[in-house]
């Protein structure tokens, strides 16, 4: 990756990223609201407090606090995000191997049909463009 690499997120640390390229900017209430749907044991705010202070000291978001409460925006563009998410995945669990990764989707049935014949389209075009 041409840019500086970001650190790894926690599980819970992605699922805020995800809510968060979805919709922003958000409060810590908004957040908190969807966060807590369909949980049986509701996240507190001071949880996700926690979370949302320590995506930001990781750069990940960036928060406005020019309001009455707080709005936090994705510091990160989504593609870059889940590129820097899978590479750090990839290195970890597959020694850094991109073949290792798509065969263990392939032969673990992960991926459809439909899914493989799109994945062959893209290597097809990518042979063109080299």
């Amino acid at each position: 990756m041409s840019k500086k690499s970001l650190p790894p997120l926690s599980a819970a640390e992605q699922a805020l990223m995800d809510l968060l390229w979805k919709k922003h900017p958000s409060s810590v209430l908004e957040l908190l609201e969807v966060v807590n749907q369909g949980r049986e044991e509701p996240v507190t705010r001071n949880t996700l407090q926690t979370q949302l202070t320590r995506l930001e000291a990781k750069g990940w978001i960036s928060r406005d606090a020019t309001g009455r409460s707080h709005a936090y925006r994705p510091a990160v563009a989504e593609e870059r995000g889940r590129t820097s998410v899978l590479a750090e995945l990839k290195q970890r669990l597959f020694g850094g191997s991109s073949l290792a990764l798509v065969r263990c989707l392939v032969e673990s049935g992960e991926i459809s049909e439909a899914e493989l014949s799109e994945l062959r389209k893209l290597v097809r075009k990518g042979g063109e463009e080299s």
